[in-house]
């Protein structure tokens, strides 16, 4: 049986995943096929998704895309934000 939805904003479920996890999970899958250990990595895609759901529910929400952008800079919309600060200056005079 298939929980249905409460809500319009909840995240998209496949399976027993939100949808973000199941992308880390066939991530995993895919990259196991490609170099023939494929059991190893999806055990370590499941292993990973429970550290994900960890640090995931832990946080407020939006945080890991926080997160990416203060260290990586990804998630800017613009080619060159002019509103935003670059995310790797670290102190502001």
């Amino acid at each position: 049986m298939r929980n249905i939805p409460n809500y319009l904003d909840d995240p998209q479920q496949i399976l027993f995943w939100e949808f973000d996890e199941f992308i880390l999970l066939s991530i995993m899958f895919g990259i196991g096929i490609m170099v023939n250990y494929l059991g190893v990595l999806t055990l370590t895609g499941l292993v990973g998704i429970k550290y994900y759901r960890k640090i995931k529910d832990r946080q407020a929400s939006g945080f890991l895309l926080h997160a990416m952008y203060w260290y990586t800079g990804v998630g800017s919309s613009e080619l060159f934000p002019t509103s935003k600060p670059n995310p790797f200056i670290r102190r502001f005079f």
